[in-house]
């Protein structure tokens, strides 16, 4: 039962509204509420609204990465790998803060302090600078980046997370920064080819989380990118892979270990000629890529609407693309049409310079859609499982789609090669928080909706003289859900 009862300081009488209740024979006490004197009371009773500071913050995001973090560890283990010494923000701390703020509202460092005044996290760290980040972000060396990430996957390993089967792909995002050793010109995934573009990959499971990643040169090809990708993954993983990594050289870096591939159907059209029914498969055997392969043939039905949807698009825009360049009676029009043909791959499709279309080579490519070849050293396991698996793939691509929704790479300022390692070694961590947290709450959104779940959930704290109270709660039931599942209702 609630009473009141006065307290001294320095010689001044305050009334306190104090809760006990008996434990174990004794009385104790279980909260207090500071009133103040008898003036102060009365201005409460007359005004109850009066002396009250009421502040509404951010709070989903927050929560929940220092909820997780107590579980996987990851600020100790940058903290540990980094050092640390004084009372001020470790490098774990900045880490952590970076992975709540790509959560919760994406800043540049510059931007930090104003998101801070709006979320949780400014009562847990002080002000921040994008000066200080630059000095944390100074320390980490290549073989320290390359420690907290290990040592982060076998955490993760240790913890019980499926490192079966592994995924594994590439991608990229363009940077407004000039050119430096990671910065470089390639094949953008935006199509922004007028940009310099960094490159990363993920290893995934099935669970979209990515047990390891790193980032190189955006001008680097992906099947030149094979070795450094493998030998971070587990020696009894199966290796899941995109066909931009098919190459003798890097078959023979997996010989020892189980995985599947794709072949690429151009260069296989004795395979993809084989007569298939409708969402059916079949096997062979042959030689690619330096070893004799167990070989599935598959056709899908879906896979088959949605190419020829794509390839009439692109046919029909490419046609009409190469009939202006024709049609412009420019010297060199005959050269463009070649080089534009060449580089949407219909150079044997459509013919120059009449623009004829070749009626065989193109019966040839429509009887492709809805066909894949797979190749693997896998022999125990049934045809439907196999490609089952591959068909999975998508799921690390699911991965980047996020990435790229959510904005945890971007935006991204750094002018030196280190510092835009260090980032990606940030970006990589808040995607890891965000996966974990998600395959928390699956059975209530998805991966991408998983941010918008976290930002339902606010708190409010209503602070009257010493006292204060805090009111976390969400407008949204799944974000209600949210906070029970992860345990950040009372979060101390």
């Amino acid at each position: 039962m609630p009473g009141i009862v006065w307290k001294s300081v320095h010689g001044k009488k305050y009334m306190v509204l104090r809760w006990k209740k008996w434990e174990n024979g004794q009385s104790r006490v279980t909260k207090e509420i500071y009133i103040g004197d008898e003036e102060r009371l009365a201005r409460i009773l007359e005004n109850p609204g009066a002396d009250l500071e009421i502040t509404s913050l951010g709070y989903g995001a927050t929560a929940s990465v220092i909820a997780m973090d107590r579980t996987v560890g990851v600020k100790g283990i940058v903290d540990e790998i980094m050092g640390h010494r004084g009372s001020g923000m470790s490098p774990g701390d900045y880490v952590l803060l970076f992975v709540m703020n790509r959560l919760s509202d994406p800043r540049s460092k510059n931007g930090m302090a104003e998101w801070m005044a709006t979320d949780f996290a400014s009562t847990i760290y002080s002000q921040v600078s994008s000066q200080g980040y630059w000095n944390v972000m100074d320390r980490f060396t290549e073989p320290q980046i390359r420690e907290i990430k290990v040592r982060i996957r076998d955490r993760l390993i240790s913890m019980g997370y499926d490192r079966s089967r592994i995924f594994i792909d590439g991608s990229n995002f363009y940077t407004y920064m000039r050119e430096n050793g990671m910065a470089r010109r390639g094949h953008n995934k935006a199509h922004r080819y007028d940009l310099n573009q960094i490159a990363y990959y993920i290893e995934a499971n099935e669970d979209y989380i990515p047990l390891y990643g790193d980032s190189y040169p955006g001008n680097e090809p992906d099947v030149n990118t094979f070795g450094m990708i493998v030998e971070n993954v587990p020696d009894d993983s199966i290796l899941i892979f995109d066909r931009g990594y098919n190459s003798e050289e890097n078959v023979k870096k997996i010989e020892k270990r189980m995985y599947v591939g794709a072949l690429i159907q151009s260069d296989h059209r004795d395979l993809m000629a084989i007569p298939l029914g409708r969402d059916s498969f079949t096997e062979t055997r042959k030689r690619v890529y330096g070893r004799e392969h167990r070989i599935i043939v598959y056709h899908s039905s879906r896979l088959e609407k949605r190419q020829i949807i794509s390839f009439m698009k692109r046919f029909k825009m490419a046609y009409m693309k190469v009939r202006s360049i024709m049609a412009s009676g420019d010297s060199d029009a005959l050269i463009r049409a070649q080089y534009y043909l060449e580089s949407v791959h219909l150079q044997e499709t459509i013919l120059l310079p009449d623009l004829r279309v070749n009626r065989e080579r193109m019966h040839e490519r429509l009887g492709m859609l809805g066909k894949g070849a797979l190749f693997t050293d896998i022999e125990n396991v049934k045809s439907g499982d196999i490609i089952d698996l591959y068909r999975k793939r998508n799921r690390v691509e699911h991965c980047f789609r996020t990435i790229s929704m959510r904005d945890l790479m971007s935006p991204e300022y750094h002018w030196t090669d280190q510092k835009i390692r260090v980032h990606m070694l940030f970006s990589h961590i808040a995607y890891l928080f965000l996966a974990l947290i998600y395959n928390r709450i699956s059975e209530i959104g998805s991966l991408a909706s998983t941010t918008e779940i976290l930002k339902t959930i606010r708190i409010t704290m209503l602070a009257r003289g010493r006292s204060v109270r805090k009111v976390i709660k969400s407008e949204d039931e799944r974000g209600r859900k949210a906070m029970d599942i992860l345990g950040i209702r009372d979060l101390n």
